[in-house]
């Protein structure tokens, strides 16, 4: 290996290794010059290394050897005795340093063992117990006890021998976020720390061990162990023999942009369609009665363009469930599919979309679609959502104002609603059911065209995504690949629509995409 290549390595971690003498000598001006010396040893004897890729092991070990050559060279302390000494035994540094690293040795490997294994050692070794009470502490038999004592101790002598260099995920983790598509979400509070989801996105791929994940995220076995228990409980994780491979779709950075580059032009040739198929059916709309059909010809457009979008997702929606079956049962009881992504949901086009909002009566429902090229002027979360509900459909048939609902205030200081003469007014185009089939019935050929582009969309999503997710989870490609990419299909006619002007984002707070009906 060339003596420039490895300066180049040994700059960028040039840190590491100061941080590794610090932690032998807790003198920063003695650790400066143990790292000066294993810099040095280093570019002496580099020219020995044929592998580059072993250059890091080769680079610890130098460190090692340097650092013990160091401690041979301090000089004992001596200690004057009177005429009663009788003698003592002197540990020398160096020796004191080989039981302390033999003793972390010791520790690092049995933190990596599995939870039977470790067990069963600890319980003999450390606890003093024989291998008969361990059997029945342990509700095993007595060959199973020294099978584990013997494959442990063989474990221990390989571990003892290897360098092991803890993974990037222990320094740096990976960006896991969760989604979720279905009847019941229970499943966000799983990943609300870094751990679970670097376990997924480790094990995504290729089946790993405990011991390769604990290496890997520099995190102790018993430590892993209960996280693991728990994502195998709700099915994010399988066990394949004595290894885990992650058991839910991740749709990658790589994946989502060799998509985005393959299905611009099908979206770009249907907005065209779309936009001029939209202006020729204003006129007959403006004529349908309905709560502020009165709006200029903007604001009309946004509340149409997306009505037809929603329409034509529910429509798509439920002709994918007839065609590739209804979803799969997960483990709080509801259908539906978990899946994730490997980056800050720097791919999503929605700050959320609420399709179907009904009272507990039954006699009003509002749909909610938050693009986020319009988050500055519509932005719609409720804190409380039954709350949140009884109130908007309240605005939507125009009740009388229910002065104990806590979100009422909220709403209308946020501008969704308000009030006149005790009753609530929405702001927010309102239909009954009769003007909104009417409006369907009109727009069926826009709604169908809209249809086409999603399915073709998500045709394409499908071959795609079969080439960037491990083989055992191609037979669930179909069915997300639909859920994730017709929403996409909305937010891609939406956005080319602003981008080509068709469509204008106000700077105040309007309430663009939201309508409610009266039932």
């Amino acid at each position: 290996m060339e003596q420039q290549k490895a300066a180049q390595i040994i700059s960028e971690n040039l840190k590491t290794l100061f941080a590794y003498s610090m932690s032998k000598l807790y003198d920063k001006e003695q650790a400066e010059d143990l790292t000066n010396d294993i810099v040095c040893e280093i570019l002496k004897s580099v020219h020995r290394l044929q592998n580059e890729e072993a250059f890091y092991g080769f680079m610890w070990k130098i460190a090692e050897n340097t650092f013990r050559k160091r401690i041979r060279k301090t000089k004992p302390q001596f200690v004057d005795f009177d005429d009663t000494y009788v003698g003592t035994y002197w540990i020398t540094p160096e020796e004191e340093y080989i039981k302390t690293e033999e003793m972390n040795l010791l520790r690092r490997e049995l933190s990596l063992l599995s939870k039977q294994y470790r067990e069963v050692t600890v319980s003999y070794y450390i606890h003093g117990k024989s291998c008969s009470d361990i059997a029945l502490e342990f509700d095993i038999s007595l060959e199973m006890v020294k099978y584990y004592l013997f494959k442990t101790r063989k474990l221990l002598k390989e571990g003892f021998s290897m360098t092991r260099e803890f993974g990037e995920k222990s320094y740096n983790p990976g960006t896991f976020r969760m989604d979720f598509w279905g009847g019941r979400n229970s499943y966000f509070e799983l990943f609300s720390r870094k751990l679970p989801g670097n376990i997924v996105l480790f094990a995504y791929d290729t089946p790993v061990t405990l011991q390769e994940l604990s290496v890997e995220l520099g995190v102790s076995a018993v430590y892993l162990e209960e996280e693991i228990d728990i994502l195998m409980k709700h099915d994010i994780i399988r066990k394949i023999g004595e290894k885990y491979q992650t058991n839910i779709i991740i749709f990658t950075d790589a994946y989502e942009k060799m998509l985005a580059e393959k299905i611009r032009p099908i979206y770009e040739a249907y907005v065209e369609r779309f936009h001029a198929e939209l202006i020729g059916l204003l006129p007959k709309l403006t004529a349908f009665t309905f709560q502020d059909n009165d709006y200029d010809d903007n604001r009309l457009k946004w509340t149409f363009a997306n009505l037809f979008i929603k329409l034509a997702l529910s429509r798509f929606d439920e002709r994918m469930q007839k065609q590739l079956g209804e979803y799969p049962v997960l483990s709080n009881g509801s259908t539906g599919f978990v899946f994730g992504y490997d980056n800050d949901y720097v791919h999503h086009h929605f700050n959320g979309i609420y399709g179907h909002c009904q009272n507990k009566a039954g006699s009003a429902y509002f749909s909610v679609t938050n693009y986020r090229i319009i988050e500055k002027c519509q932005n719609w979360h409720p804190h409380m959502w039954d709350a949140s509900i009884e109130a908007m459909c309240d605005a939507v048939l125009g009740a009388p104002a229910d002065e104990t609902n806590e979100m009422l205030i909220q709403l209308i200081e946020d501008g969704f609603l308000s009030g006149k003469g005790g009753r609530l007014i929405a702001n927010f185009p309102v239909f009954t059911e009769d003007v909104l089939a009417q409006i369907e019935a009109l727009a069926e050929p826009l709604i169908e065209e809209v249809c086409s582009c999603m399915q073709e969309i998500c045709d394409t999503a499908t071959k795609t995504l079969k080439d960037y997710v491990p083989r055992a989870l191609q037979s669930k490609c179909a069915q997300l690949a639909c859920i994730h990419h017709q929403m996409d299909a909305m937010a891609f006619i939406i956005e080319t629509m602003v981008k080509r002007k068709q469509l204008i984002v106000p700077d105040e707070k309007v309430n663009l995409c939201i309508y409610g009906v009266q039932k």
